[in-house]
């Protein structure tokens, strides 16, 4: 039974949400760098991917800045290369969602 109860701890553990960056993170990625250097220099994986019909991706990173939950997106162009980087406040931490009154 204690068997079990450790898989499955390790098991949730594994299926959490994707490990916070440093508050430095956003500084380490520039633009023309490729998916394979913002990889090793970010490292782990990133909290949400998403691919558009200009061919564009953007990965979507989990840090905290001076203990404010933050996202970082990373804008891939066609060519594989970093077009842009954007920060935002964490709207799954600092929204309302449907909690304001109507």
């Amino acid at each position: 039974m204690k068997r079990f109860a450790l898989v499955l701890c390790l098991a949730v553990a594994a299926c959490s949400s994707s490990p916070r960056l440093h508050e430095d993170a956003p500084d380490k990625v520039h633009e023309g760098m490729t998916a394979a250097e913002v990889a090793q220099v970010l490292g782990g994986q990133s909290y949400r991917w998403a691919k558009y019909a200009n061919g564009t991706t953007s990965w979507t990173y989990k840090y905290r800045d001076a203990n404010i939950a933050k996202l970082l997106h990373v804008t891939f162009g066609a060519d594989g290369r970093v077009l842009r980087t954007e920060t935002e406040w964490d709207p799954d931490v600092y929204s309302k969602k449907g909690r304001g009154s109507r």
